[in-house]
């Protein structure tokens, strides 16, 4: 399942929910920082949801108007897979028609490799998400797309790098020097 690049030749980009704790504090201005002429920013449905599931608190609501700002201001597309509506009432994992792409043979078997040992029978969080179901989403995408992370635990991202995925170590980031255009393009050709 070896990542894919984009044949337009621009970087695909998709963000982990937990990189917007270090992109905020460093105010780091997407739309300037990875130029849409060269990068497409991402974020799956279900980082999207663990997002909205940031407490609404005075203390988390700068964090939530600098990614609400981002969002808009940068351009980031939110992606789904197609599929159909829970019957639970929990959020909407999927996209519908005319929203929802449909899952490519890589990511169905990335899916199938992953799901006993670290999808299967996890409790579900304050988003209303099971454990590792977003790090899953955004393992999937590593095939044809670069993920930011400051995950490096053992789960589905650890396994999309070990086969072949985009999966970018973000805890560097801030000392390396580079601008975060420079960090990616640099880093994007070897996974960490």
């Amino acid at each position: 399942m070896p990542y894919r690049a984009r044949s337009d030749g621009r970087i695909a980009v998709t963000i982990d929910s937990n990189v917007w704790n270090l992109f905020h504090r460093l105010d780091v201005r997407l739309s300037v920082e990875l130029p849409k002429d060269r990068f497409l920013l991402f974020v799956p449905r279900q980082i999207e949801i663990e997002l909205a599931a940031i407490p609404d608190r005075p203390d988390k609501e700068a964090l939530r108007a600098y990614i609400a700002r981002e969002m808009v201001n940068s351009a980031i597309s939110v992606t789904a897979v197609f599929g159909f509506a829970r019957q639970d009432g929990g959020p909407q994992r999927h996209g519908s028609f005319g929203f929802g792409t449909f899952q490519s043979e890589d990511e169905r078997a990335f899916y199938a490799a992953i799901r006993e040992p670290y999808l299967l029978d996890q409790p579900a969080r304050n988003s209303g998400l099971t454990n590792n179901e977003g790090d899953a989403a955004v393992a999937a995408a590593s095939l044809s797309s670069v993920v930011l992370t400051l995950d490096r635990k053992t789960g589905p991202l650890r396994a999309a790098l070990d086969h072949g995925g985009k999966v970018l170590d973000m805890t560097p980031f801030e000392d390396s020097g580079l601008s975060l255009a420079g960090y990616v393009a640099r880093r994007q050709t070897i996974p960490t």
